[in-house]
Parts: structure tokens; C-alpha cells; sequence
């Protein structure tokens, strides 16, 4: 046998081994392995979608492995005299794609072991086409060491997708842990690995789709979509937070909204206390903004746009930019009394105001009524140096998170309901009139009516909007098909990473095939079906994808098929560097502490 042929013989039993291979993997394809239902929790190639911990609860537990007979099974553990929280508190959540959406009933079955458990709740929600729960129930137990099968039923009538999320709390003031062994899922009886992994088909649309090209650096023709034009409160919601093409994009649409569309509130989704710097810097001329409180420079060139058009304009002409978020954290280094010192200290540098200076002193008090008293009893004073407007807004959202509680992961869950009761107050207060519009940027998981999912489970801040202001609000969605976005890294380092390709049965796949690179166009009951599209948040994750009604949650989308990276906007970050500056920010702060101190002491 020549050489050549033994090279041919060679290449034909590696092509065999390889396709062997492959088609093994696919046989293997199970429900288990795609959806991790033996809670594995691993990296691994073979889970498609992992289980999401909710990012309210990550600080509240040590993720650790416990060996039980030949298998270590996944576990959260908590110790007493853990600093965040007095009791083990964890949440996991995953959504299935059902097999069709014929099946009657589900039993479901959670194996696992605790100890020192007060409460394991799994909520089991039906959720059908309209992403609408069509039934839900709760499989509520105490586990102890062994190593136990607990199981519910649910009906699933025309149910597409199961929802699971485990919750789980601890005893106070004792170790304890919850190991995570398996999830059974019977469906109408036979095991879920029996069925085929169900895919989405992709999208098919019966008519041409209308749609409006748009060149970013020129006029957009807000005038001619009526999902802008004719609604009072526009809310757009990104797909992806950290991509430059995406901001680029929103803060034109925004600027032109206000340039021409009588668009007087801009909105962000940024805690509010954070924000009174930016919205002082395009009302007052005279103002300094500190560079670091700006992170990459299109918000740096949004912002000088904003001023330029307030620019000689009377008070009821400008425009008006603040967050709606509110700083969800409240220790001993964060919090919103925190953001506000440093924004009035700043201010109070050369006017040295002793009444502001006794404020700024009693913001940092545990007590926040101390600092609300004192700035609602002396606000002609303190009115020398922040404006009428300044004020009630900093009394409404210390007050907000005075209400809020002490507790860091009812905080962070009530960030959506708190966004719209900071939205209700500024547009009440600014944007009232009913010719006067509102602008609203934020991440599309806060900004739909529908579901927060995949991100941490409550009631997302476009479904209050939705109720209060009926179909006045109009929430749009950005979307990307290719390039890169600036997020955190498992470590914590922020870096640039490029955006997963979109696969052939999602949304931005079948928007990719219009020749136009930036465009919108309404989302019509065409659209009225589940599909897969892309939403990340702060984090980088392994799964982009996710399926969607996109019809139920927005009115309408822009699309970018690619952005130019060759370009960056916004610099790398490791957790190292961050949490240097962090450090430095908090001695900055104390040597202002002592400085106020003295002044007052001198009086």
C-alpha cells in the first residue's frame, strides 16, 4: 500500500470516527442534558441553557460540591457570621421549552438534601404562546440529610413552556446547606428524555415587511413611525447593554425626539441620586462635570448635545435628563445618601454653605430621616445652592429608598417597581402635558410590558408603565445581529467580547436578510409566535438566546446587522482596577468628612 492510499485510509476511518462522533452527540441530545436537569452546573458543551441563579441572591451563598454515594451533587452552603445576610437564601430558575403544546399534565419531581432548610418553594408556572402564565402552582418542602424525592402536578393545556424556580431559605443564624441532585419531569406519563428536544422553527412571514432604513448620521424619520410619533412615552429597550452601535443609535433617536418631536424628560437607566450631575451639566453653562463620572465618550457627546440645545432657552423650553433607577445597595461604602453627598459636596467646594454642609454630614448618618428632616426644614438656605427642582428630587428618592427597606435582596428585586415609581414622579413633575413627550433608555428586560425573563424574576417596570399610562407608552426594541459588547466577566473584569452569531430560527437571523445594515419596522401579528432572540445583560453568559413573543412585548424594532469595532468606545476594566477606584472613591469621601467637620467645628 502506497503512501497516498494510506494517507486516503487514514482520512476515511477519522471522517467515520468523526461522524460516529458527532451522531452520538446528537442521540445524547436529552431534555437532562440540554437543560442541565441533573444540576450539573458545569460549562459543559452538551447544556444549552443553564440554570440562572437570580443576581439578587449570588451574594448569600458559597457554591461547593457534597459527595453523596459515587456522585457529588451541587450545593449551596452557608455559614453563620456570613456578613450579607443572617440565614442561607438562594434562587435558581429554568425555563423549558415543552416537547409540543399537547400535553394535559406534568408531574414534577425535585431530588435534593438539606440541612438546617427552614423552606424549599419550587413555583412551577405554565407559560403559553402570549409568553402569559396559564397556570402556576408551588411544591413546598423541608429537606433534610437524606437524599429525598419531592413531586408536584401541573396542568400544561396549551402550555408551551415550564418555568421552574427553586427558592430556598435557611434556618437564622445556623449552617446549613441545600444540595441539588435532580429534576424529574413526567410528561402525561413518560419520562421527558423520551420525548425529542424540541427547536423553534424559524421565523416565517406571509407578507413583505415594511420597514424604514436609517443612516445614523443624518435626520431619522421619527415623524413617519407612529410607535414614536403618535405615543406620548416612548420607552426603548436594548437587547444588549455595553454595544456601541445600539447607543450610538438610541442617543440620536433621542436627540432628535427632543430637537424636534417636543420631547422635554429623557430617562435612564441609571439610579436617579447618580444622575444629578448630568442633568446639572446641560441646564447650567457654568457647570464642571466630573470626568469620571463619565464612562465613554457617545455619553459624553449626548450630553454636550443636550446642552447645546438647552442653551439660552428659557426654563420651561429645556430638556430634562435623570435616571429611574435607584442605587439598589446599602452598606457601609454605597448607598443613595452616598451619591448625593458626593454630588452636593462637589457643589458646596467654593460656597461652603454650613447648612449644606450640616446635610451632607447627616447623609452619611444609618438614619436617613435625619437628612430628610433637616433638607425639608431648610431648604430657603440650602435653596442658595441647589435648585427648587434639585431638592424634590433628592427628598423623593431618599425617601424611596428609606421605604425600600434594609434588606439587600428585597432591594434588588424591587428595582423595577422603584423605576417606575421614580418614572411617575419625574414625568408628573416635567412632562405632564399631553403634547409633551418622554424618552426612556433602559435594557429591554426592564422595558417590556410582559416578563423580566431571563433576568431576575418580578414584574418589569414596562408592565407598570403599561397599566398607568395604557397605550401612551410605546416600548421598542433594539436589536443586534453581529459585533461586540462591554459586560462583566464571571471574575468581574469588565471586557469587550463578541455577541454570539445569531442562529438561523431567531429573530435577528431573519432580520439579517434585509439588505439595509440599520433600519425599524413595526412589529405586526405576523410576529405574534415564539421566537429565539438575543438579551444580555451585565454579564457576559454563555446562552444569548432565548424564546420570546416579541409581539407581546414590543411595538415595534431597530435592527443593526453589524457595527464597526474597530473603535472603542469604552475601555476594559479588570475587578482589580475597579475596585481600586472604589478604594480611593471612599478615602476621597472620609478626607471630605473631615474637611465638613472642621468648617462646621470653626463656625
Amino acid at each position: 500500500m502506497n503512501s497516498i492510499t494510506k494517507l486516503h485510509v487514514l482520512f476515511f476511518f477519522v471522517f467515520i470516527f468523526y461522524a460516529v462522533s458527532c451522531t452520538a452527540k446528537l442521540e445524547k441530545q436529552t431534555y437532562t442534558n440540554v437543560y442541565d436537569l441533573h444540576f450539573a452546573m458545569r460549562f459543559d458543551s452538551a447544556v444549552v441553557y443553564p440554570w440562572r441563579e437570580n443576581g439578587a441572591y449570588s451574594n448569600y451563598t458559597i457554591p461547593a460540591y457534597i459527595q453523596d454515594s459515587n456522585r457529588n451533587l451541587f450545593a449551596k452552603k452557608y455559614f453563620k457570621g456570613f456578613p450579607f445576610s443572617k440565614r442561607l437564601r438562594s434562587e435558581y430558575e429554568q425555563r423549558i421549552l415543552l416537547p409540543n403544546n399537547n400535553i394535559k399534565e406534568a408531574v414534577i419531581g425535585f431530588e435534593g438534601k438539606g440541612d438546617n432548610i427552614k423552606l424549599v418553594s419550587i413555583i412551577l408556572d405554565a407559560i403559553g404562546k402570549q409568553e402569559n402564565i396559564l397556570f402556576s402552582d408551588t411544591l413546598r418542602f423541608r429537606p433534610d440529610s437524606i437524599l429525598s424525592l419531592f413531586t408536584q402536578n401541573i396542568n400544561l393545556n396549551n402550555a408551551e413552556m415550564l418555568n421552574v424556580r427553586i427558592n430556598v431559605e435557611g434556618e437564622i443564624d445556623k449552617d446549613a446547606y441545600i444540595a441539588f441532585s435532580r429534576l424529574d419531569i413526567l410528561i402525561d406519563g413518560k419520562p421527558i428524555d423520551e420525548f425529542p428536544v424540541r427547536t423553534l422553527s424559524p421565523l416565517i412571514v406571509d407578507k413583505k415587511i415594511n420597514y424604514t432604513g436609517i443612516n445614523v448620521d443624518r435626520k431619522i424619520g421619527l415623524e413617519q413611525i407612529n410607535e414614536i410619533n403618535d405615543k406620548k412615552i416612548i420607552g426603548l429597550g436594548e437587547s444588549v447593554h455595553g454595544n456601541d452601535g445600539i447607543k450610538n443609535l438610541a442617543y440620536q433617536l433621542i436627540i432628535q425626539a427632543v430637537e424636534r418631536l417636543n420631547c422635554k424628560l429623557v430617562l435612564q437607566e441609571m439610579p436617579l441620586e447618580q444622575s444629578f450631575a448630568y442633568n446639572r451639566f446641560i441646564q447650567d453653562d457654568n457647570y464642571e462635570l466630573d470626568s469620571s463620572l463619565v464612562i465613554n465618550h457617545a455619553t459624553i457627546n449626548f450630553l454636550n448635545r443636550l446642552r447645546s440645545f438647552n442653551s439660552g432657552k428659557t426654563k420651561d423650553s429645556k430638556v430634562k435628563l435623570y435616571g429611574m433607577d435607584y442605587n439598589s445597595i446599602l452598606s457601609s461604602t454605597q448607598s443613595s445618601a452616598m451619591d448625593i453627598f458626593d454630588f452636593i459636596t462637589v457643589l458646596n467646594q467654593k460656597s461652603q454653605i454650613p447648612e449644606v454642609d450640616q446635610l451632607s454630614l447627616l447623609l452619611m448618618k444609618k438614619d436617613r430621616n435625619c437628612a430628610i428632616n433637616f433638607l425639608d426644614t431648610h431648604r430657603d438656605k440650602i435653596k442658595k445652592l441647589l435648585t427648587a427642582e434639585e431638592i424634590e428630587c433628592i427628598l423623593h428618592i431618599l425617601r424611596v429608598s428609606k421605604q425600600a427597606g434594609d434588606a439587600g435582596i428585597e432591594r434588588f428585586i424591587r428595582r423595577d417597581s422603584i423605576m417606575f415609581v421614580n418614572a411617575r414622579f419625574l414625568i408628573d413633575k416635567f412632562a405632564k402635558d399631553e403634547n409633551v413627550k418622554t424618552v426612556i433608555y433602559g435594557h429591554a428586560g426592564h422595558i417590556n410590558p410582559i416578563s423580566s425573563y431571563p433576568a431576575v424574576p418580578c414584574i418589569p417596570f414596562g408592565r407598570y408603565m403599561r397599566k398607568a399610562y395604557g397605550e401612551s407608552y410605546s416600548p421598542l426594541l433594539f436589536l443586534i445581529g453581529s459585533g461586540e459588547a462591554m459586560a462583566y466577566d464571571e471574575h468581574y473584569n469588565r471586557k469587550d467580547n463578541w455577541l454570539s452569531r445569531p442562529p438561523e430560527n431567531s429573530m435577528e437571523y431573519f432580520l439579517s436578510l434585509i439588505d439595509d445594515n440599520v433600519f425599524y419596522t413595526p412589529l405586526t401579528v405576523d410576529f405574534n409566535e415564539l421566537t429565539l432572540s438575543r438579551l444580555q445583560g451585565s454579564h457576559h453568559i454563555p446562552q444569548e438566546f432565548y424564546p420570546f413573543n416579541l409581539y407581546q412585548r414590543f411595538k415595534g424594532v431597530f435592527f443593526i446587522k453589524s457595527t464597526d469595532c474597530t473603535h472603542k468606545d469604552e475601555k476594559e476594566i479588570s475587578f482589580e482596577k475597579a475596585s481600586d477606584r472604589l478604594i480611593m472613591k471612599i478615602k476621597q469621601r472620609q478626607e471630605k468628612i473631615k474637611e465638613i467637620q472642621k468648617r462646621i467645628e470653626n463656625l
